[in-house]
Parts: structure tokens; sequence; C-alpha cells
């Protein structure tokens, strides 16, 4: 058995731009700990500082399918916990989670107001 930590199969940092507000700007962490070949569902965690996302982390699913192309983060556990942000295209290959560079659009929530909606874009850095 070794002491090293375990490493996760896919942990990427994300820029979250405002759309119409380009210098407004936060990060988040996304990471999944195994990928097996040819999955397109996925579950994972994401954390990052409480800028406009109004939540500091949680689980996010993961959607490859052709036509879904998605990720849906949760205010904590997806089980029991409401929809905060939603990515875009959030795909590399058909079918595979996206690698840096990758980018696309998306909306922040706020389960606190359900009208509030904040169009952003989303890169991979």
């Amino acid at each position: 058995m070794s002491d090293a930590a375990a490493v996760p199969a896919y942990n990427v940092d994300v820029k979250l731009t405002v759309k119409n507000n380009p210098n407004r700007s936060q990060f988040i962490n996304m990471t999944i700990d195994t990928v097996p070949a040819g999955a397109t569902r996925l579950r994972g965690t994401w954390r990052g500082a409480r800028v406009f996302v109004p939540s500091q982390g949680g689980d996010f699913n993961w959607d490859g399918r052709a036509g879904q192309e998605l990720v849906e983060a949760f205010d904590g556990p997806a089980s029991a916990a409401r929809v905060v942000l939603g990515l875009e295209k959030f795909t590399g290959a058909p079918g595979k989670l996206p690698g840096r560079g990758a980018g696309g659009a998306g909306i922040v929530f706020d389960p606190a107001d359900p009208a509030f909606r904040l169009e952003i874009t989303w890169r991979i850095t």
C-alpha cells in the first residue's frame, strides 16, 4: 500500500466570466476521482470562492452524451442540493471530458432568488 495521495482522474481549473462584464470573473476547481473508459455520465466535486456563484462548492453531474454535453453544479451533495451553475457544451471529443483551452457558455442560478440568471462564459485554464 502506498502512502501517496490518490491523484484524481480529472482535475481542472475553470475560469468563469460574466458575459456582459468581462472584468468580473472567478475560478472553480472541478474533480472527478474515477473516469471509466467509455463513461459519458459522471459525478464529481467542485469548489471555489463565493464571488458571483452563490456557493463555495458541492457535487456536479457531467453528461457527455450527444445532445446533452453539460455540467450541473450543486450547492452541496447532488441528492439534497440545488443547482447553482450550468455549463453548456462541456465536452471534448464526442463523449469525452474537455481539456485545457476548452470553453463555452453557461448560467449561474441563485436558489434563494429563482428569477436570478447570470449569463457567463467558461474556459478551462
